[in-house]
């Protein structure tokens, strides 16, 4: 009876240090703030941190995690992050934002070594460096602070190298650097960032909730200036990231709008443009950006001398805005189109 009951006790202990040896030692907690939450429990000061873990911080707690080689990544509040990836020298390292903001201070790495933030089909990948990385789910955002930091996804890399910012998402080219420390909107957005992976929940983390709308202003502002210098593609790469960013349907339809705009004016695809304002029409009714969509079809179908359609959208537009932006010019086109038509 002895002999079984040490056998069972031999074959226990065997099962827990197996279980002990396959989790992989990531890092510790080294700062926490507010309820942060490892694998669903409440984290704790000094708790060590696995691959596999998931991470959550609600909108009044932050945490901080320390990896053997001296790395110090913040977790701000409101988000989500897995520890994909490490070895016992963290000489592999890749962490998954889900969503919300991370904060990297970087220690420098050996030749062939890796730390890369993963995110919305990108990748942000560093050699010693301090970054913040911010996800909306659907794009990535990065602001260098210090060094050189890789952002790369299927479609392209791009190198963000200190004060530079960069955007990426899957099936979109990453947008090229900015300097950020030239312009007032993302220097704000920096230090809005900067400012919630401080472990004092701050003034600024009202305004945090807004930089998915922020960034997609400024997008949207961009793409004006890169228009004007007739870089066209990057127009239109810079408001694909808006309308990613945007929460704002408003928003959204503007930047919609605009690239209608450029495919039409500039890049000879009607065809495209019209996919795009019927876009519009369809998911955005009520935005500002609906009636100029309807307006922009009727007046391309004019152009195209396409008159039956042309008539169905001005009127269709007569009956919707009768003292709308655009009724006069309307009316004016519905009276040039042949009365056989």
């Amino acid at each position: 009876m002895r002999r079984i009951f040490y056998s069972f006790l031999i074959l226990v202990l065997s099962i827990n240090i197996a279980s002990a040896e396959l989790k992989v030692y990531f890092g510790k907690v080294i700062k926490l703030s507010g309820t942060p939450l490892i694998n669903g429990k409440k984290a704790r000061l000094r708790k060590k941190v696995f691959v596999g873990d998931k991470i959550v911080t609600d909108a009044s707690s932050s945490i901080s995690i320390r990896l053997k080689n001296k790395t110090v990544f913040v977790i701000s509040p409101d988000s989500e992050v897995i520890l994909t990836k490490t070895d016992k020298n963290n000489k592999k390292t890749e962490i998954e934002l889900k969503k919300g903001s991370l904060r990297s201070l970087v220690t420098k790495l050996k030749p062939g070594n890796s730390y890369n933030v993963v995110s919305s089909g990108a990748v942000a990948g560093v050699k010693g460096t301090e970054f913040i990385a911010y996800s909306n789910e659907n794009a990535l955002c990065v602001f260098t602070e210090e060094g050189v930091v890789a952002v790369s996804t299927d479609n392209g890399s791009v190198e963000t190298k200190k004060k530079e910012m960069s955007q990426a998402s899957r099936d979109l080219a990453p947008l090229n650097p900015v300097n950020f420390d030239q312009d007032e909107t993302l220097k704000d957005m920096f230090h809005t960032l900067l400012s919630i992976t401080d472990f004092e929940i701050p003034d600024e983390l009202e305004k945090s909730k807004r930089l998915p709308d922020i960034i997609a202003r400024w997008n949207i502002n961009y793409s004006k200036y890169l228009a004007d210098a007739k870089r066209y593609e990057e127009a239109l790469k810079s408001l694909d990231y808006a309308v990613l960013f945007a929460k704002s349907k408003e928003f959204k339809s503007e930047a919609i709008y605009r690239k209608s705009i450029l495919k039409s004016k500039h890049m000879n695809d009607i065809n495209g443009a019209k996919i795009l304002l019927n876009q519009i029409i369809d998911q955005y009714p009520g935005t500002t950006y609906y009636e100029y969509a309807l307006f922009q079809l009727g007046f391309i179908a004019y152009e195209q001398k396409d008159y039956i359609s042309c008539k169905g959208y001005f009127q269709k537009y007569k009956e919707q805005f009768p003292e709308g932006r655009f009724i006069s010019t309307v009316d004016v086109i519905l009276n040039l189109i042949p009365e056989q038509s």
